[in-house]
Formats: structure tokens, C-alpha cells, sequence
């Protein structure tokens, strides 16, 4: 049996770099040398960015194809996924960096300022006005050029504020943020950086605010500020009118051109390719200590996920014994309730919570995302438990009454033991399918580990061994944590115990 699977996982293993080695090693016979040429093909864009109307009006016969980063974007254009994309031509210049495969036409098709994003509200005018101040003081002293030019230039030795140093007499500012929008806001050696957070961070210092920076994805910014979530948003957003509809802008602090990203005609040997994978797993794990980054993902998710199973299982288990023999109001909303939670996507139940029912609370998306798992992982148990219950004779009930149990007696000392053993199998496929859900906790600003995977991402432009090391990092917790709860299992399957167990306490002799 052992040798059987030990083929098994080699021929997956062979298989898988098989897959990998023609995915990555290639050709492209073909580079578009104009927009005329790309006007029917496919683009993609940045999903939540004015590059998606832009797009359309430069190829307006296009396929548009929506990703959630720039690192995607460049993925998908080296997987043949896409024809092109539009994008900030400062963003360009770093995927084209990374990435020399990718080039650029030479032209500009779009022109927009960009600007800090405040809160519709009196604190949301006031932090605007206070800034506008700032930025004009900068602009006149040379200094927003200086700053500028520095992050355009960055690298690893690049000097950065040092966020921790502010010590907020005046209260604390939330920023929203975007990484992987250089030079506004970029991952650097594994800290948050760029051109519009030092601006923010000098704009605390001169104030006298604390900072807090709270990564997300670029869609959920503006929903950030308009929850009051987060006071100030950065990630290079372009001024429109629409968007100044629902959120305030500060006076333009850069001007972005819109930029398009093409593959050029290339020729990679499987050489090339060797050389290609020794210098993503170097970009990944080495270079900034990214390693370090991964054991920061694991412990957020691993957290998240145990306190949810713990908070879970106790939740579903009250949910249950305090209505297991009501059949009134009490029940019907634990079933409304569990209909309403498990008829929702996760992702949709926690930025819900987050931006809704917690938008005007101060409390932590790690704890929101533990609360809105606590949630979804309690209905499951109340299922279980519902289920599980079902399934004993009925008779059992009534001989234990008989005997003189009462009800709760009777529930825990010969209903429940039961029930335990019928609902293990499906608590552990359960804690399973928890441990992966968990991977969308990123939306509401949460660094779990698929989170890291694309912090990284979104500073290599690698999608190799990020992913692979998310994916197998999934696995291997996964099974831990399935041990566990199957050593669990063994300590109180009444079927399992010796001679010795069963009659403890009970006089032989």
C-alpha cells in the first residue's frame, strides 16, 4: 500500500512539473506594435481602476478580462491569457523590471491626476483641507519632486519613514492601501512603503497622528473610506467625477499616464527556463528576507482558524441544546439565522460585517473575519448535531425515560455520545473546508496566508512558487489539524475504549 502511494505522489510530482515546464517555457511569434492592432483582442484590466472605461474606448471591439493587480495582470499576459493591459505607466516601468519579457507601446492613451482620498463627512474635510496645506507647502519647496523621484527610483536600499516612530497625540489615522501600485505604495523589505504612504506618514508626523496601514485589494479602498473603515485611501487613484460623488479629493499630488502592456516576440529554451526558476524561488524566499513573510500568513490563519473551530463548535452546540425541544419563535430564527449565513458566499458575510454592520465600529478585520467564521462554522455544528440526533431510535429516548433519566440526562448521557460518532467524519471535512475558506479573509484587509502570497506577488510579478508554497502550505495544515481532531476522536470513541476504560470505577471481585 505504502509503495503504491509513494508511485502515486511521483507520478503527481512528474506530472505537475511536466505541466509546470510547458506552461512557462514557450515562444511568442507575435508583438503588437499599435492599438489599431489590439482593437478586437484581449485586454485586461485592474479591476475597480478608471482603466476599466478607458479600455473599452481604446479597444472598442475588445474582450476585457478583470484581475484584482498588477502581478496578475502580468501572469496572465506571460500566460497568453490576455493580448495586452492598461495600466499606470509607472506600474509599467516596475512589471517591465521584473518581467523583460514584457514591453510597452510608445504611446500614452490616457492622462489623470491622482490624489489622496478622504471620508464624505466634517473629519473627512478637515484631514483633506489639512493635507491640501501640506502638499502645497511640498509642492512650492521642491520637495513633492524630490519624493517623487525618489520612489520612481526605489530599491531595497531605498530609505523609508519609519511608520512606528509617530507617536499620536492628536488620535490615530487608518490608511487604506494597495501594494503593488509603486511608487504610490509598494512591499518593501517587508514593510509598507512609497511614495503617497511617506506623504501620509509625514503628514501624521506634522500633525501629531499615529498611523495604522491596513493592506487590501485595490476595489476595496474607496469602500474602506466610505464605511469609515479606513480615513485616508492611497494606491495611485485617479481623480473622476464620479468617484467624487460618493468620497473627497485632495489636491492632485502626481499625474499618471495610462500605459499599455504587450509580450514581446521571444524565444525561451528550457536552459532559459531553469535559470527562470532559480531566480523566482531567489525573488520569492531570499531576496528582503520574503521567506519571513510566510510564518506571518500562517500564524494569521491559523489563528482565525482554530479560534473559529473552538468559538464555532461551542456556538453551534448552544444553538442546538437550547432549541432542540423548542418549537417556537426561539427556533425559527436559528433556522432564519442559518438559512441567511449559509445561503451567502464567505467573502460576501464578511465584508458585510465588515463594512456594514461593523462600518462604524472600532474593531480589527482579524477579529471580524474570526466572528464572521465563528458564524458560518456554528451552523455547520447545529446541522451536524440536528442530523446526527435524527438518526437514534426514538425508542432509546423513551426506554432511558423509563428508567428514570430526565431529559437533559438523557440527552447527554446516552443521545449525545452517540450522536459524536455519527458527526466526526463530517466535523473533520468541515475543519477542512474552514482552512480554505479562510483564504478570502484578504478582502477585508486581513494578511493570512494567501494574502502574503500576493503581497509577494505583487513585488516579484513571480506566480510560480508563491502559489505552489500557498497551495502546499494548505495541505500541510490542513492535515495537522486533521490529526489532531482525529487523536481527538480516539480519546472519546466510546467504541475504541480497552476492558480497562470500560470498567473503571465498576468493582470486579
Amino acid at each position: 500500500m505504502c509503495m503504491k502511494k509513494e508511485k502515486l505522489f511521483n507520478i503527481l510530482l512528474i506530472t505537475f512539473l511536466s505541466l509546470a515546464l510547458f506552461g512557462c517555457a514557450g515562444s511568442n511569434d507575435k508583438e503588437f506594435t499599435s492599438v489599431e492592432e489590439l482593437r478586437d483582442k484581449r485586454i485586461g484590466i485592474k479591476q475597480g481602476t478608471v482603466y476599466d472605461g478607458i479600455s473599452k474606448k481604446t479597444f472598442p471591439d475588445g474582450e476585457y478580462f478583470y484581475f484584482a493587480s498588477a502581478s496578475d495582470l502580468a501572469a496572465a499576459l506571460k500566460g497568453n491569457k490576455i493580448d495586452a493591459f492598461v495600466i499606470d505607466d509607472t506600474i509599467l516601468s516596475d512589471v517591465i523590471k521584473e518581467n523583460p519579457e514584457i514591453g510597452r507601446l510608445d504611446v500614452h492613451v490616457a492622462t489623470f491626476e491622482v490624489a489622496f482620498v478622504f471620508n464624505k463627512n466634517d473629519y473627512g474635510a478637515e484631514l483633506c483641507e489639512k493635507m491640501n496645506v501640506m502638499l502645497k507647502e511640498l509642492r512650492d519647496s521642491g520637495e513633492l519632486d524630490r519624493l517623487y523621484e525618489k520612489w520612481r527610483n526605489y530599491d531595497s536600499n531605498t530609505e523609508m519613514f519609519d511608520i512606528s516612530s509617530l507617536k499620536g497625540g492628536n488620535g490615530k489615522i487608518t490608511l487604506a492601501s494597495q501594494t503593488g501600485c509603486p511608487p504610490f505604495a509598494i512591499l518593501l523589505n517587508g514593510q509598507i512603503a512609497g511614495y503617497e504612504v511617506e506623504l501620509i506618514a509625514m503628514f501624521c508626523e506634522k500633525y501629531g497622528y499615529a498611523l495604522e496601514v491596513d493592506e487590501m485589494y485595490f476595489d476595496g479602498l474607496l469602500s474602506a473610506v466610505q464605511s469609515g473603515k479606513a480615513d485616508i485611501a492611497v494606491g495611485g487613484i485617479g481623480k473622476t467625477e464620479e468617484r467624487a460623488k460618493s468620497v473627497i479629493f485632495s489636491d492632485t499630488e502626481a499625474i499618471v499616464y495610462g500605459d499599455v502592456g504587450i509580450l514581446k516576440k521571444t524565444d525561451v529554451s528550457a536552459g532559459g527556463f531553469i535559470n527562470s526558476i532559480k531566480e523566482s524561488f531567489r525573488r520569492t524566499f531570499i531576496d528582503e528576507d520574503r521567506w519571513k513573510m510566510f510564518f506571518e500568513g500562517i500564524f494569521a490563519t491559523v489563528a482565525i482558524t482554530i479560534l473559529s473551530i473552538i468559538f464555532g463548535t461551542l456556538l453551534g452546540f448552544v444553538m442546538y441544546t437550547n432549541t432542540r425541544n423548542n418549537k417556537g419563535l426561539a427556533l425559527k430564527i436559528v433556522r432564519f439565522s442559518i438559512w441567511l449565513i449559509q445561503g451567502m458566499p464567505v467573502v460576501v458575510l464578511l465584508m458585510v460585517l465588515y463594512y456594514i454592520i461593523f462600518g462604524k465600529v472600532s474593531i480589527d478585520s482579524f477579529w471580524v473575519s474570526i466572528f464572521g467564521f465563528t458564524l458560518t462554522f456554528a451552523c455547520s455544528v447545529y446541522n451536524m448535531l440536528s442530523g446526527a440526533i435524527a438518526t437514534i431510535d426514538p425508542g432509546q429516548r423513551q426506554a432511558a425515560f423509563t428508567l428514570g433519566y430526565s431529559d437533559k440526562l438523557c440527552f447527554y448521557k446516552i443521545l449525545l455520545p452517540q450522536a459524536i460518532g455519527h458527526i466526526m467524519p463530517s466535523y473533520k471535512s468541515e475543519i477542512v473546508s474552514l482552512i480554505k475558506a479562510t483564504s478570502v479573509v484578504g478582502y477585508i484587509a486581513v494578511q493570512d496566508l494567501t494574502k502574503i502570497g500576493d503581497l509577494i506577488r505583487s513585488r516579484t510579478y513571480e506566480a510560480f512558487f508563491p502559489l505552489i508554497v500557498v497551495t502546499v502550505l494548505y495541505f500541510v495544515l490542513a492535515g495537522i489539524l486533521n490529526a489532531v481532531v482525529k487523536r481527538i476522536d480516539l480519546k472519546i470513541d466510546r467504541r475504541k475504549r480497552t476492558p480497562e476504560q470500560i470498567l473503571k470505577g465498576v468493582k470486579t471481585e
